[in-house]
């Protein structure tokens, strides 16, 4: 018996225009109603959670930055973070932003970027509504390495621009330097960035302490995802539920594969698996 639906948000339970189908949110709900736990589980900070997720019925808890974080969702109180120590970030930050990309700082369920990488922008290969969510749950700062003082960080996403060839600028290069880092966890997100959390941390991880918390076992979890940064939680689950949009090498993982984003494929998943 599923007590628990995990779903990623970009690419999952979010269409193409970053909203939730009126399908999707029937089921969901109807899900809550039953008394399954409905968490949304994204790499986002807390301070980009979707409108759509609290227009929402029945999210109490809300995971994270890949794990690093979880929050109740109404009153907005962290209730578990792993987070990169500080003293080991700043080094890495300082050599990924020597390069013309993108990297931008998530702590305490907020977001900051450097001011003089905002330009880097209009060069991304990025729809008007992630480049909207971006600009809108970004702080901006002169300098990150100098801004950021005292606060562990939950985690690092890296935006690439393109060439005129169509290839992501120093994206080979910065993942040469993340290699230097062992103690962090470094994978691709659905966005083609690179997502940078603390070593042994990933979805899988904040699902482990959210399910102990409820007195929910691992094969009593739905999870839906599409991208490199659900792996860990669909390895995790006893239900793991691949997007239509979703890679190969995450529908070759999953035990099901249901319909796109933009098809409502949650739904459909929810109805047909869950309830």
């Amino acid at each position: 018996m599923i007590r628990l639906i995990a779903f990623d948000m970009d690419g999952t339970v979010l269409n193409d225009e970053k909203k939730i189908l009126k399908e999707t949110k029937e089921a969901l709900e109807q899900a809550a109603r039953a008394g399954i736990e409905i968490v949304p589980a994204t790499g986002r900070p807390f301070c980009g959670i979707s409108d759509e997720i609290y227009r929402l019925d029945g999210v109490r808890y809300v995971l994270t930055t890949n794990g690093a974080g979880i929050y109740e969702r109404d009153s907005k109180t962290c209730l578990y973070e792993d987070a990169i120590p500080l003293s080991a970030y700043l080094p890495m930050l300082a050599e990924v932003e020597a390069y013309d990309v993108m990297a931008d700082t998530f702590l305490k369920g907020g977001a900051l970027m450097t001011k003089r990488k905002r330009d880097l922008l209009p060069r991304m290969r990025l729809t008007k509504e992630i480049r909207d969510y971006i600009l809108s749950s970004r702080q901006v700062v002169e300098s990150q390495v100098d801004y950021l003082r005292g606060e562990d960080v939950e985690k690092l996403t890296i935006n690439f621009a393109y060439n005129e060839n169509g290839h992501r600028i120093d994206y080979d290069a910065v993942w040469e330097v993340l290699k230097k880092y062992p103690d962090v966890n470094a994978v691709s997100g659905g966005m083609k960035n690179i997502e940078v959390t603390k070593k042994g941390v990933s979805k899988a991880s904040g699902l482990l302490y959210l399910g102990k918390k409820l007195g929910i076992a691992p094969d009593q979890i739905m999870a839906l995802g599409d991208a490199a940064n659900d792996l860990e939680m669909l390895k995790f689950v006893g239900q793991s539920v691949a997007m239509g949009n979703a890679s190969d090498d995450i529908k070759e993982l999953c035990k099901y594969v249901t319909l796109t984003n933009d098809e409502a494929g949650v739904a459909h998943a929810i109805r047909t698996w869950a309830l």
